[in-house]
């Protein structure tokens, strides 16, 4: 998945037509995916959110414990709950850096995505070469996406900075037996409840405190990840 992307022209790909695919099996090797701010809350419904240690600030869906290996996705390509995350659902297209301009976004696609390989379906351009209307509203929901996803890393870092995001573990028992899931960070609830009050305040203010529940409210569902015994 998003393997061989290439930034989207009209010379390059205006004969390419965009068929709706219901299946998501291109995701079934992907075990987690970053999160937009907006989407914490319905994630946390279904989903570990966690950071990983190669980028402590940016939130992902934790999709599986097994790297290569989505355990939301069923044989026949269906997803398995009911809020799929915004990465998948805007697939095959993507905003990426164009190269020595890396402030600039450009929005690419997946040509070689199952989307395309009919030949049949919409249109990506208009007969005067402008993006149609469908990846128009496509695009404007990408650069959502991705100022959701710098202020959901903005929020986070501020954390960081006060040392509250930190290996955390995932504790359960199985047959007496204390066992646990480790290898992510998370928040220390501890020691933000011993944060100065303005510092508090100030969380609950810009909506950092919310964030910070979802979050750790959504690390119960590692229980989905546990075989029954």
């Amino acid at each position: 998945m998003n393997k061989h992307i290439e930034a989207l022209t009209h010379s390059q790909h205006k004969d390419l037509r965009l068929s709706k695919i219901t299946s998501f099996s291109f995701a079934a090797n992907i075990s987690s995916v970053k999160l937009s701010l907006s989407e914490l809350r319905k994630a946390s419904l279904y989903y570990p959110i966690v950071f990983l240690k190669d980028n402590p600030t940016l939130p992902q869906a934790l999709l599986s414990l097994e790297p290569g290996k989505n355990n939301f996705i069923d044989d026949k390509g269906n997803w398995k709950v009911a809020y799929i995350p915004a990465y998948f659902r805007l697939y095959p297209f993507a905003l990426a850096a164009i190269q020595n301009q890396e402030e600039k976004l450009a929005l690419c696609i997946d040509p070689e995505a199952e989307h395309f390989k009919s030949g049949m379906g919409d249109p990506l351009f208009t007969a005067d070469g402008k993006l149609t209307e469908f990846v128009q509203k496509i695009l404007k929901s990408l650069e959502v996406y991705q100022k959701e996803i710098a202020l959901a890393q903005a929020l986070f870092k501020s954390l960081d900075t006060q040392g509250l995001i930190v290996d955390r573990a995932y504790k359960y028992r199985v047959n007496q037996a204390e066992k646990s899931i480790q290898g992510f960070k998370g928040i220390d609830m501890k020691k933000l409840h011993t944060m100065d009050d303005k510092t508090l305040a100030e969380y609950v203010k810009n909506g950092t405190m919310k964030m910070v529940y979802e979050v750790n409210d959504s690390l119960s569902n590692f229980s989905k990840f546990i075989a029954p015994v």
